[in-house]
């Protein structure tokens, strides 16, 4: 019976574990610093903006929990030129995808609905890149990878056309208050697509700089 009972403890406290590890974390992540107020930039998702101003560390909070809010803050705005560029808001609503297949870096498969992330140029599962030492690396399935880790099972939300389905669809969709499009460009593996906007310039040269993604 005492056996029996060390058993079920066992098997309760490895079902708690397994629920609340943080699956989906990896290193190669980094938090890129936020517009400026002044950039010009609206939220189309649900996370605000910090409160702090040029993303600078508060008093009280340390240095890397404050780079990861300004990570998120980053990844959750988007220039004001989509509405210019693209459909109106009015003509756009929300749409939440359920099992979704990441088949590249840029492009996500929902039951009979291909979406390419907008704004975004990547490398796909065949495309290769040359690093700093001049050796080429198959970037477009790392590129892949690194889309699967972030979304990791759970639903994406796009900007979809408020007028029908459509089989094919280009849209800035978000995980977790993160716009896609923008975090791929921040990590590393897309660039953004002629002409970029400001902040998808700011964020490629920030991550160029780091030696991220395809820039390593």
């Amino acid at each position: 019976m005492v056996l029996i009972s060390r058993i079920i403890i066992i098997a309760a406290v490895l079902s708690v574990v397994w629920l609340f590890w943080p699956f989906g974390k990896f290193d190669d992540e980094v938090p890129v610093e936020p517009p400026r107020a002044d950039s010009g930039l609206d939220q189309i998702f649900t996370k605000p903006l910090s409160s702090e101003p040029n993303g600078e560390a508060s008093s009280d909070g340390g240095e890397g929990a404050e780079q990861e809010n300004a990570a998120e803050n980053v990844a959750a705005v988007t220039p004001k030129e989509d509405a210019q560029q693209g459909l109106e808001s009015s003509q756009l609503k929300p749409k939440r995808f359920y099992r979704v297949v990441v088949e590249d870096g840029r492009s996500l498969k929902a039951g009979t609905t291909t979406i390419k992330l907008a704004e975004i140029e990547v490398e796909g599962l065949t495309g290769e890149c040359t690093d700093s030492r001049g050796e080429a690396w198959p970037c477009g399935r790392a590129a892949r990878s690194a889309l699967m880790r972030l979304i990791r099972g759970r639903a994406v939300e796009c900007q979809v056309p408020a007028s029908g389905e459509t089989a094919t669809l280009a849209a800035r969709c978000s995980v977790g208050g993160k716009d896609l499009s923008f975090w791929m460009v921040t990590q590393g593996w897309a660039k953004p697509k002629q002409p970029a906007q400001a902040a998808f310039k700011e964020a490629e040269e920030a991550a160029r700089e780091r030696r991220l993604g395809i820039w390593r």
